[in-house]
């Protein structure tokens, strides 16, 4: 079973910063019309939710509030044109910190258009230089959420 996490951390005055993208802190594969993404690097930030952008040659995927979008502008600020999804499973942890600076952590597995063109990724992600308290933070969340789907209904 896939599950969301969200971990929010108080936000100073830079509410909205977004941690610089590095290309080591992705693995997988992200194919747009056919054609693979390479290099890819993700940003990690939050509006009104945390979200992560998987910053690609082509353009920006985001994943926001349980939605995936796409802007062919590799400069954009803020989601693009909402993806067409068949399947979309994802498992994550993230926040924001009190400078400003936001974390993402999980998987996006996915199958989805925009028009005719298929958007088709398996990624792992960890964004954002996460800490080692925000990673011990993440794991006993993701600990907790899982003991609580074990319990019977």
């Amino acid at each position: 079973m896939r599950f969301a996490l969200l971990v929010a951390v108080a936000c100073g005055s830079g509410c909205g910063k977004r941690a610089p993208a590095r290309a080591a802190e992705i693995t997988g594969s992200l194919t747009v019309g056919g054609e693979a993404m390479s290099p890819l690097a993700c940003r990690p930030g939050r509006a009104v939710h945390t979200f992560v952008e998987i910053v690609s040659p082509r353009g920006i995927l985001r994943f926001e509030d349980r939605e995936l979008s796409w802007s062919r502008d590799v400069n954009a600020q803020g989601a693009g044109e909402k993806l067409a999804c068949t399947r979309l499973d994802r498992s994550w942890g993230g926040g924001s910190r009190a400078d400003g600076t936001s974390y993402w952590r999980g998987t996006l597995s996915f199958e989805c258009t925009l028009g005719p063109t298929p958007v088709v990724g398996d990624l792992v992600l960890d964004c954002g230089n996460i800490t080692p308290e925000e990673r011990q933070q993440l794991d006993g969340q993701r600990d907790e959420l899982r003991e609580e789907q074990r319990k019977p209904k």
